[in-house]
C-alpha cells in the first residue's frame, strides 16, 4: 500500500516538474529571443546548417517537452499502445537532444583549445566513443520498457513499474564523457603558462568551467536518481535535466555565432553565468 502511495505520488511529480521545466525553458527562449534573431535569423551570411542545428537544439526540445507536458497531464488520450509509442518518441528525441548538446559543449571546449588539430581528434573520439554508446543503452532502455509499461485509467497516466537496467548505464555513460570534458578543460588550463593559482582560475573561467560544472551536477543528480529513485522521479528529473541543459546549449550556440561578429572574445567572459 505505502509502495502504491509513492508510485502515484511520483506520478503527481512528474506532472509538476514537467510543468517547471516548461515554464523555465519559455521564460529562457522569452528572454534570449532577441539576441536568437539578431545572431541566427536576421544574418543572411549564417549558414543554414547552423540554423538547423540551433532549430534543433531549441525549437525541438520545445516541441518534445510540451509532448511530455501533454502526456504527462492527464488530458492526453491515453492507451497501452500510445504509452508504448511515447516511450520510443521519447527515447528517440533524447538521444538526439543528448547528441547536439554534447556537441556544442565540445565546440566549447575546442574553441578553448585555439583550433588545436590534436584536440580535434581527441574531442572527436570521445565524442563518436560516448554518443554511440549512449544512443545503444537509451534504445536497449526503450525496448525493455515496452513489455511493462501500461495505462492506469484511473490516473490517466502510464505506469512503469520498474526503471529499465540499462538506463544507469546510459546516464554513467554520459556522466563519464562529462567527467572527461571537465577533465580536459583542467589539463587546458593547468597546460597554459601561469604564475600564480589565481591565472589558473582565470584560464578555467574563460573555459566556462562553470557551464561544465553545472552539466556535470545535473548528471550525477540523475545518475543517481535513475540508481535508488522511483520511475517517475527518474523520468521527471530527465526531463528537467534535458531542459536545462538546452538552455546552456542554446546561449552557447547564441555566444558562439554572436562572437563572429562582436567584438569581444571568449576570454571576455563565461559563456553563461551560473
Amino acid at each position: 500500500m505505502e509502495s502504491s502511495i509513492a508510485d502515484v505520488e511520483s506520478l503527481y511529480r512528474l506532472r509538476y516538474l514537467s510543468g517547471v521545466a516548461l515554464i523555465v525553458m519559455v521564460y529562457d527562449h522569452l528572454l534570449t529571443l532577441d539576441d536568437e534573431f539578431s545572431t541566427i535569423w536576421a544574418n543572411t551570411n549564417r549558414e543554414y546548417l547552423q540554423k538547423l542545428m540551433f532549430v534543433v537544439n531549441r525549437y525541438y526540445t520545445e516541441a518534445m517537452v510540451i509532448y511530455v507536458v501533454y502526456v504527462s497531464s492527464g488530458l492526453a488520450s491515453l492507451d497501452d499502445a500510445v504509452c508504448r509509442r511515447f516511450i520510443w518518441v521519447f527515447a528517440l528525441t533524447s538521444t538526439i537532444f543528448t547528441a547536439t548538446t554534447h556537441f556544442f559543449i565540445t565546440l566549447r571546449l575546442y574553441h578553448s583549445w585555439d583550433k588545436r588539430k590534436r584536440m580535434a581528434i581527441i574531442l572527436l573520439i570521445a565524442f563518436t566513443a560516448f554518443i554511440s554508446a549512449a544512443a545503444v543503452l537509451a534504445v536497449i532502455s526503450a525496448v525493455q520498457v515496452q513489455s511493462v509499461i501500461y495505462f492506469i485509467s484511473l490516473l490517466r497516466a502510464c505506469v512503469i513499474p520498474d526503471i529499465p537496467t540499462t538506463l544507469p548505464y546510459m546516464m554513467g555513460t554520459l556522466f563519464g564523457f562529462d567527467l572527461f570534458i571537465i577533465l580536459l578543460a583542467l589539463f587546458n588550463a593547468f597546460e597554459r603558462p601561469h604564475k600564480t593559482h589565481a591565472d589558473v582560475l582565470d584560464a578555467l573561467h574563460r573555459d566556462g568551467a562553470r557551464l561544465f560544472l553545472a552539466v556535470f551536477l545535473m548528471r550525477l543528480f540523475c545518475l543517481i536518481i535513475s540508481i535508488i529513485g522511483l520511475p517517475a522521479d527518474c523520468f521527471g528529473a530527465l526531463n528537467v535535466m534535458w531542459t536545462l541543459t538546452a538552455i546552456i546549449s542554446s546561449r552557447i550556440h547564441l555566444r558562439v555565432e554572436g562572437l563572429k561578429f562582436a567584438t569581444l572574445g571568449w576570454g571576455s567572459s563565461a559563456l553563461v553565468v551560473i
